[in-house]
């Protein structure tokens, strides 16, 4: 198990930690299939496969709030997540 919660499975199988956590929660906000969709979509405006850093969860984070919804709330809480864990706002 991973920061999912659930078994590793689906596009993001294999995806290191930080990626999962962040994955994890879109799907528990939006739904599976949403959530996945809107990792995927940040991840290629980001130009990156997964996250490797506090940084890139904090750019990640900073493109969820740009949407609204369920993802402005998880933008939020993974940008926190993201400042605990060392990043700075560019």
């Amino acid at each position: 198990m991973k920061a999912t919660g659930r078994a590793e499975s689906g596009p993001f199988a294999g995806s290191n930690e930080m990626t999962l956590l962040a994955v994890g929660r879109l799907r528990r906000a939006v739904g599976e299939a949403a959530g996945e969709r809107c990792a995927d979509e940040v991840l290629r405006k980001l130009g990156r496969r997964q996250l490797d850093s506090a940084d890139d969860l904090f750019d990640f984070a900073s493109c969820l709030l740009e949407q609204g919804g369920a993802t402005y709330m998880v933008g939020n809480a993974l940008k926190v997540c993201a400042i605990l864990r060392g990043a700075r706002e560019r």
